[in-house]
């Protein structure tokens, strides 16, 4: 055990430290007690030092000055959770695809259409941009042959088939692209309720450009490239 004035180690039975001569009041029938701040035990109220475990009692969290000290368990979990974010900033990608093009860009954006809480890396973005400006292309070609074809049959339901497929298309392009937006925001550690610039007319679009165009940052790593 540990004497509880200068916690120098003495006999388990001894009721007087062999180093300082202070008598241990743990052999007493009745003594003001408190709790070690480490094991938990009852120790006399005015120990310096635990008799069970030999803790310097003295200890204060100066980080958070808090009433109840952290013990050494706790600093050390802290220790690892600091280190564990560390470790997950230094092998966050620049991107989700280790190698960005135009069709897995695009495939990632679709993918994610209905997701907001990720990020989407730059070179990411800009691909899926161009290959959505590709699929527009493809789609306004098919819809013309799909036309062609109803006109055919019905010639007076040509305007409302062509409104209700651009419709269509329009809002799956807008989802998409509004998604991926708000994840290239996360990217560059924004809030992603700076997507609401877009609707300020004249300026609100090239503003929100300027943003995009923005090289990652991992000063915020409230968001990664997986879904939460």
């Amino acid at each position: 055990m540990k004497c509880q004035r200068c916690g120098y180690g003495i006999k388990k039975n001894e009721r007087y430290c062999s180093h300082c001569g202070v008598q241990q009041e743990v052999f007493e029938a009745e003594f003001e007690a408190k709790k070690c701040k480490f094991c938990k035990k009852k120790i006399p109220i005015n120990a310096n030092y635990c008799s069970y475990c030999g803790k310097d009692q003295s200890f204060i969290d100066v980080k958070g000055f808090t009433e109840n000290p952290m013990t050494a368990e706790k600093i050390e979990i802290e220790e690892e959770k600091k280190n564990a974010k560390e470790t997950q900033v230094k092998k966050l990608l620049l991107n989700e695809n280790k190698n960005p093009g135009i069709f897995v860009s695009t495939r990632l954006m679709l993918k994610d259409m209905f997701v907001l809480q990720k990020r989407m890396g730059r070179a990411d973005f800009w691909w899926s941009i161009v290959g959505i400006f590709a699929l527009s292309l493809i789609f306004g070609m098919i819809l013309g042959e799909v036309l062609v074809i109803v006109n055919k049959f019905d010639p007076a339901a040509i305007d409302l088939t062509e409104q209700i497929a651009i419709g269509i298309w329009m809002t799956l392009i807008y989802v998409s692209i509004t998604t991926a937006q708000i994840r290239r925001l996360h990217d560059c550690s924004l809030p992603g309720i700076l997507i609401l610039i877009k609707f300020f007319f004249g300026f609100g679009d090239f503003l929100l450009f300027l943003l995009l165009i923005l090289p990652q940052s991992k000063r915020d790593m409230s968001y990664t490239f997986n879904k939460k």
